[in-house]
């Protein structure tokens, strides 16, 4: 519960602030910035369903952190590379990623998305997923996730929010 009450916040923070973070932008258009984000959900979904947690551990930025669905906080490569082969070994082995939207804050980019992950083995036939928000920054010419958030969506909303939100 704290977990997910923690990625809302973190998500709101992001998303309130990014008006301010517009007012900077310049250095990265909004067409880059949609670039950035469909190859970083290419990329990290190409990783994952390949069985190469190495590989999304070397999306990362050099300080980048993951904060995981599951409520976890990485911010070591080897942590996320630990945490990414745990999923895959528990029977999570096909994702799809998908950017929603994306925008330009000043030389990094800020992006929303979402995800899927499907079971196979003892979890075949099921399916978990959620929402992402991602910081992208350029390191090494190549454009590597500063922070990355992701959420579960929960079986069944006990915060209320969703009947607020549903479209009449």
């Amino acid at each position: 519960m704290f977990a997910r009450l923690f990625t809302a916040v973190a998500l709101g923070t992001l998303c309130a602030s990014a008006p301010a973070l517009a007012q900077h932008a310049g250095a990265v258009s909004e067409q880059t910035a949609r670039e950035a984000a469909d190859t970083a959900a290419r990329q990290f979904e190409t990783a994952y369903n390949a069985g190469n947690p190495s590989g999304i551990a070397a999306l990362f930025a050099k300080d980048g952190v993951y904060l995981t669905p599951g409520g976890t906080m990485l911010t070591d490569p080897q942590e996320i590379e630990k945490a990414v082969a745990a999923r895959i070994k528990a029977g999570w082995t096909k994702e799809t990623v998908k950017a929603i939207n994306a925008h330009p804050a000043g030389d990094a980019v800020w992006c929303i998305g979402e995800y899927a992950i499907a079971g196979t083995g003892a979890n075949s036939g099921k399916q978990i997923g959620g929402n992402y928000a991602a910081v992208l920054t350029r390191e090494g010419g190549e454009w590597r996730m500063n922070m990355l958030i992701g959420n579960l969506k929960p079986t069944q909303d006990v915060t209320g929010m969703a009947a607020a939100t549903a479209k009449q």
